[in-house]
């Protein structure tokens, strides 16, 4: 089960609803969500860094489906 939550202190509010009883032992694994921009940033890194290059134009023919 995957959830959304936020952090408020030592607590974090669930995003949604999920069906488990009060007092029901969960172990979390904690994941950074990070906003289009830092994601942005993030993928012109790793291009830089595989030395992949494009200009204005590289995506002019690109089709979605």
């Amino acid at each position: 089960m995957l959830v959304k939550g936020i952090k408020k202190g030592k607590n974090i509010e669930l995003l949604e609803e999920i069906n488990l009883p009060d007092n029901q032992e969960i172990l979390i694994e904690i994941k950074e969500v990070n906003d289009f921009w830092s994601a942005y940033q993030k993928f012109r890194a790793k291009i830089e860094q595989e030395g992949i290059t494009f200009d204005d134009n590289t995506f002019d023919n690109l089709r979605e489906y």
